[in-house]
């Protein structure tokens, strides 16, 4: 904004979520980032996963899994490199459509993941029943593990349960060594957050990031 600045996404995605324009705003980003992944495996660098968030108002629209299927193909992105994010909020509208356009997701090449998992409608049924490939624990329910010795082992329990349904655990918020260190303990081998890094221009991202690993693009 030209007088405000940088405004962040919790201001002004509950906006489009009240106007409608949010599914929009998903489609757009969805786009751009196939975009991005079709030039830049063109450019022979090696595949990476790219995750791209989704509305609860987006994933109920009736062209939802043909539209995205469709640019998934129009941009040549292969199967198992975009992955799509869904809060635990999605299941309270209709929990068997969503498992059926889940299914329906992983059938046509998409990795499927579970955001904010414990931001409050967590349940072991919700493990047990849905297909997704990737288990996202809420940031806040990792702040308050932190300083509590029962969060701690009701944490440690999920990370366990879901290890043996063989999803991927990634915490989200991570921006101490502490938390990073109590995660490592408790079996969470992946996470996000400022500790790691933060939002940045693509080419600080190829620099610092991309670089690092070898993979940075000939």
């Amino acid at each position: 904004h030209p007088e405000k600045g940088l405004i962040p996404p919790d201001q002004f995605i509950p906006l489009f979520e009240h106007n409608g324009m949010i599914t929009q705003l998903d489609r757009l980003m969805f786009e751009k980032a196939c975009a991005w992944l079709h030039d830049y495996l063109e450019a022979g660098r090696p595949p990476i996963n790219l995750a791209v968030n989704v509305s609860r108002l987006d994933l109920f629209q009736d062209d939802f899994l043909d539209w995205y299927t469709a640019v998934k193909r129009r941009y040549a992105i292969p199967d198992g490199l975009l992955e799509l994010e869904f809060t635990e909020s999605v299941m309270l509208k209709d929990d068997q459509i969503f498992l059926r356009i889940v299914e329906e997701l992983r059938e046509r090449g998409f990795i499927c993941s579970l955001d904010d998992f414990g931001s409050g409608y967590s349940s072991l049924n919700t493990l047990s029943e849905l297909p997704i490939d990737t288990l996202k624990l809420d940031l806040n329910f990792l702040r308050q593990a932190e300083h509590q010795p029962r969060r701690q082992k009701v944490m440690r329990l999920i990370i366990d349960l879901a290890r043996e349904l063989r999803l991927q655990v990634v915490a989200e918020g991570v921006e101490t060594e502490a938390q990073a260190a109590l995660l490592k303990a408790m079996g969470c081998r992946y996470a996000q957050g400022y500790l790691f890094g933060r939002p940045m221009p693509e080419e600080r991202f190829f620099r610092e990031y991309l670089g690092k690993q070898g993979l940075k693009g000939r």
